[in-house]
């Protein structure tokens, strides 16, 4: 039987206000796989997951997700997706246990699967003591936490994280990588975008460097040494310092005086 790519994107467009984000980006995530998205800020990190999670629309390009283009079929495909925005957002009304019930409930999962889990989650994130603490009362580690467990209370297929473990202390990180590492080992996907290289040169399987809304490099490490010329003990920080450079001295922008230019002939031509 073939195998296809969990997540695969195909010439993906994005712009805001004129400001092209994605410019024909292309990007295979694989099953089974601790995948990382790294870029500098505005590179497209964040656009991009909201594309694939459908929180955005492309202006054009194929997304798929499991095989399914998310256009074409835009609800179904997320019940294989657990995700985790950078700014997190929850309800501050409600207690952590009244949260992980809620959002069990809303992904279908069946009551007794549900307390399970979330006791399994609130024991393993150190929540007990907080089970039935507002949210609102919840230090930013805390709340990250619970965002994380209520991304996972249906078992996704795909986890997808945008910077997931900032506000997160070293043993709460500890915890979350061995969580990740063991949903491989199921088969699972984890996808995440981080600033944080070190983490992702130990953490990830292979990663994407992104740079103004284009695929740079994909690949492991070994691949990205070899790739940019860096040598075999170069690390991810420094491969991504050479290639981004390349990829910026590639990116040449139009001068500023022939903007200039265009802008003043276009006003002299209207009426």
């Amino acid at each position: 039987m073939t195998s296809f790519p969990i997540v695969e994107l195909i010439d993906v467009w994005k712009s805001y206000d004129g400001t092209q984000a994605l410019r024909g980006l292309n990007l295979e995530v694989n099953r089974g796989e601790i995948f990382g998205l790294i870029g500098p800020n505005g590179a497209g990190k964040t656009t991009t997951l909201k594309i694939i999670v459908g929180l955005l629309k492309m202006d054009r390009g194929i997304v798929r997700v499991n095989g399914v283009d998310i256009s074409e079929e835009p609800y179904e495909y997320k019940r294989l997706i657990g995700y985790v925005p950078e700014s997190v957002s929850l309800p501050e009304y409600l207690t952590v246990e009244e949260l992980l019930i809620y959002a069990g409930k809303i992904r279908g999962v069946p009551d007794n699967q549900i307390r399970e889990r979330m006791n399994y989650f609130i024991r393993l994130f150190e929540l007990s003591e907080k089970r039935r603490a507002l949210i609102l009362s919840l230090s930013r580690g805390m709340r990250q936490k619970t965002a994380i467990a209520s991304a996972l209370i249906h078992d996704p297929d795909l986890l997808i994280l945008d910077e997931p473990f900032i506000g997160i202390d070293p043993m709460g990180q500890h915890v979350l990588k061995e969580l990740f590492s063991e949903r491989v080992k199921e088969g699972k996907t984890i996808f995440i975008s981080t600033h944080m290289l070190d983490t992702a040169e130990r953490l990830c399987d292979r990663v994407a460097i992104i740079h103004k809304g284009q695929n740079v490099a994909s690949g492991d490490l070994k691949n990205l040494q070899q790739l940019s010329r860096t040598g075999e003990s170069a690390t991810l920080e420094e491969v991504f310092l050479k290639l981004t450079e390349e990829a910026k001295e590639l990116m040449v922008e139009e001068p500023i005086e022939r903007k200039r230019r265009t802008f003043f002939g276009f006003l002299r031509r209207s009426p």
